[in-house]
């Protein structure tokens, strides 16, 4: 057949198709490649790879592994003075094929092999977000294509799907490495005056041992030593602290907030051979990085609460992430407490609290009914606004 069209009327619901393959629950990176592939099945495309703008806008990056291998050598990057510019990435959003531009000056000035792969017929559709131009897709076909109007139509849609897809996935990068960035100083300010006490109380043990050692009583010379390995423990410890939190982002950023808590669950049981179960809906990948990190944080003490003050015999946690708040319960079979008995530090309240008053969150906790305790944590999951942040 000589006209794509012939091949596929394409329109909305093929639109569709692609929005539903594009989940921004899963793997970009993978969601991205079967929307390529189910595009070259609807068009009868050969070669589909996409060129993304760098930040410099200077040279044009291959995206995804799925068309590299099928590509010749060289062609993992181009240069975007060669290509960006009318009629093959034009400023609108509507593809343009290569048919009305072969022998013409704008196509004798594309390098040799890139014309030889991608053929007269192909086609470039442009790739939309935000009145910003990305990229684009190119579609290379084996024998004769043509481009109508309808086409047109639908691939201009698709232009606008795959870039709003992409746009999105590059904004909830970069959110994740500032929230990286963000957490790393809280911690950085927390370990800063951590140290800063366990230094002035190392002082003033040193100076206790020098007058013990001057005036030569050896019992409290026993006792200076032993107060100093306590604090030589205490420092440690909350090095050893700080630098799990730091790897904690890194994990929190790689696998997402269900991935982490299950980890937090599984230490919690090896350490205490206490069962737990754990209930969770919705998409964890949804949930911003300085967001999914306190609450990792917050069911790190509530676990650690639960160990030390509970007795019980196991735990249950549900996690739920809805579109605009993800929310956390906490709930053990244990021996409850009595609010008006219990100070906020020795629960770790304190520490909960001020951790989800960074993400506007809020914590609740009550006793169970039939006994126990039962950890609220809520917070909003709306993402910090980036859209004028370029990576």
């Amino acid at each position: 057949m000589s006209d794509l069209v012939e091949t596929r009327a394409l329109g909305v619901r093929d639109l569709i198709r692609l929005c539903d393959v594009l989940r921004p629950s899963e793997d970009p990176a993978l969601a991205y490649g079967r929307a390529i592939g189910l595009l070259k099945g609807m068009t009868g495309a050969r070669l589909a790879p996409t060129y993304l703008l760098d930040s410099t806008e200077s040279e044009l990056i291959l995206v995804g592994d799925g068309e590299r291998a099928l590509l010749p050598p060289g062609f993992d990057s181009m240069p975007a003075a060669m290509h960006v510019r009318s009629p093959w990435v034009n400023d609108a959003e509507w593809p343009v094929s290569a048919r009305p531009h072969v022998g013409s000056p704008a196509w004798n000035l594309l390098p040799e092999d890139f014309r030889a792969w991608f053929g007269p017929s192909g086609i470039v559709v442009s790739l939309h977000a935000n009145s910003r131009h990305l990229g684009a897709v190119l579609l290379a076909f084996d024998g004769e294509r043509s481009l109508d109007a309808r086409t047109a139509d639908f691939l201009a849609g698709v232009g606008r799907v795959f870039g709003h897809f992409l746009e999105a996935h590059r904004i909830r990068a970069r959110e994740r490495e500032l929230g990286c960035l963000d957490e790393r100083r809280r911690l950085g300010d927390e370990l800063h005056a951590d140290l800063s006490q366990d230094v002035a109380a190392v002082g003033l043990a040193l100076g206790a041992l020098r007058l013990d050692i001057g005036a030569g009583d050896r019992e409290a010379l026993e006792e200076d030593v032993a107060r100093m390995g306590v604090l030589v423990d205490t420092v440690q410890g909350e090095l050893r602290g700080h630098m799990l939190g730091l790897r904690q982002e890194a994990d929190i950023a790689d696998s997402g907030l269900l991935e982490q808590a299950r980890r937090h669950l599984d230490q919690f049981t090896s350490r205490t051979d206490i069962p737990v179960t754990l209930e969770a809906h919705g998409p964890d990948r949804s949930v911003p990085l300085a967001v999914a990190s306190q609450m990792a944080h917050v069911l790190q003490e509530a676990l650690n609460n639960v160990a030390v003050h509970a007795r019980a015999r196991q735990v249950g946690v549900v996690l739920d992430i809805a579109s605009t708040r993800v929310r956390m319960e906490i709930r053990d079979d244990g021996c409850g407490f009595d609010p008006e008995q219990v100070t906020e530090s020795r629960l770790g309240l304190l520490i909960m609290r001020e951790r989800l008053a960074q993400i506007d969150g809020s914590l609740d906790v009550s006793t169970a009914e039939g006994g126990g305790t039962v950890v609220r944590a809520e917070a909003p999951t709306h993402p910090v606004p980036m859209l004028g942040v370029r990576s």
